[in-house]
């Protein structure tokens, strides 16, 4: 395990091994390049995203105990039911939650390919008691309401917005038609996101820009967690990244 606050992740021979795979997506091309696989770019991430556990529970308290392993996509994709899916994934991806990848609870998403870095947190497509529990709150347009409006106004979120909701066409069954919250009790979705360049992830390393980001969102995921009913995490769903 590498020392506190070092970047377990080389992430030159993480973006050589990645560019090769997006340009030699096959699996003659990745089992030619398994070496640099195995011992660099898959044991590096797993250890970034434990590290990632490790400085997030300080802030989301949710995150202690989380086995990182449960919380890493594979990089093959399934094809047997997707003839035309190329055998890889040209990028590395983890979902960060009590759950892991596994389970609706909010989280925290990095993915990390050249050129196509990002971070996200929130919750995507909740089970049905998480997300009516949600649109209630902002139905009630109270105090819980009220809060999530400051998280949002906060310096530390702002670079992460806007909020994507994906939100409905028409309004949920039971919930007022006109309402000043309606794009709120339409969503779908609650998540915020920003973009990472590869000179950022360059000059300060992966592990920092990470953490940093979980840091700055953390209010925002609690939120999400505290207005969702307990009952979310029972029901859970795979994510597919």
């Amino acid at each position: 395990m590498p020392a506190k606050n070092a970047d377990p992740l080389d992430l030159k021979i993480a973006f050589r091994f990645l560019r090769g795979l997006k340009q030699n997506n096959d699996r003659t091309w990745f089992h030619a390049n398994r070496a640099a696989w195995d011992e660099h770019v898959r044991h590096g991430w797993e250890d970034l995203v434990t590290m990632l556990l490790l400085a997030g529970s300080e802030v989301d308290d949710r995150l202690r105990h989380v086995d990182p392993r449960a919380c890493t996509f594979r990089i093959a994709n399934d094809t047997r039911f997707h003839k035309g899916r190329d055998p890889y994934k040209p990028w590395l991806s983890a979902w960060m939650s009590p759950g892991g990848k596994d389970g609706a609870f909010a989280g925290y998403y990095v993915h990390l390919a050249p050129g196509d870095t990002h971070v996200s947190a929130g919750v995507y497509v909740p089970v049905k008691p998480a997300l009516h529990a949600l649109r209630s709150t902002f139905s009630a347009d109270g105090a819980g309401a009220r809060a999530f409006d400051r998280i949002l106004a906060s310096k530390a979120v702002r670079a992460y917005l806007p909020l994507d909701t994906e939100p409905l066409r028409v309004t949920p069954r039971g919930f007022p038609k006109t309402h000043p919250r309606l794009a709120l009790i339409r969503a779908r979705n609650y998540l915020v996101r920003r973009d990472v360049s590869d000179r950022e992830l360059l000059d300060r390393g992966a592990f920092k820009v990470f953490r940093d980001a979980i840091r700055a969102t953390a209010p925002f995921v609690r939120w999400l967690d505290a207005h969702a009913e307990e009952s979310a995490g029972a029901n859970a769903h795979r994510i597919d990244a």
